[in-house]
């Protein structure tokens, strides 16, 4: 009995565990920890949200780079885009 009690809290665990999404505050703060250097800091110009992935424009500009990049929902970085001047 107790083996099948526990079959199903681990089960539970993992099925819950598996669909993991991120907030759009922690995608920006993903964002800015990535984009940031010893230059300066990276700001957040714009956010959408498309099939639970965040799809953020920054900005930094004292090493005059931007770009548009997407945060999975795992937290994964994709650079859509971006340009240094």
């Amino acid at each position: 009995m107790n083996k099948k009690i526990l079959l199903v809290y681990a089960m539970l665990f993992f099925i819950l565990g598996g669909c993991s999404n991120i907030s759009e505050d922690k995608a920006k703060k993903i964002i800015v920890e990535e984009y940031s250097n010893q230059l300066g800091e990276a700001t957040i110009l714009s956010t959408e949200e498309k099939n639970d992935d965040y799809y953020i424009e920054w900005e930094n500009k004292n090493d005059k780079s931007k770009g548009i990049s997407k945060v999975s929902s795992n937290g994964e970085i994709t650079l859509i885009e971006s340009e240094i001047e």
